[in-house]
């Protein structure tokens, strides 16, 4: 396991590096957590306040597949939005007309 700082109330990665994690931590700006798993990106991670806990999206796949994943997830996202964008037009067209 290994030594990573989160930002407190978001939860969201700050560093690993000891010197500023540890000055973020005197400040109140992160928490540290000493069984952050190792090898993951930090993209990947967020503490859970809730559970006191690391989350790892995408837990159980490499980096790789992980990115793989992600990838596909927004273009997902993407092209649900351009679907709704291109209904909201039609629907704001017809009512114009």
């Amino acid at each position: 396991m290994a030594i990573y700082y989160f930002k407190t109330g978001s939860g969201e990665p700050f560093t690993d590096k000891t010197d500023a994690g540890d000055d973020a931590v005197a400040k109140g700006h992160a928490i540290k957590v000493s069984d952050a798993p190792e090898g993951i990106e930090s993209w990947r991670m967020s503490y859970n306040f809730g559970t006191s806990s690391v989350d790892v999206k995408y837990a159980g796949k490499s980096n790789d597949d992980a990115v793989i994943d992600y990838k596909a997830e927004k273009d997902a996202e993407t092209a649900a939005e351009a679907t709704q964008y291109k209904q909201d037009t039609k629907d704001r067209d017809a009512a114009d007309a």
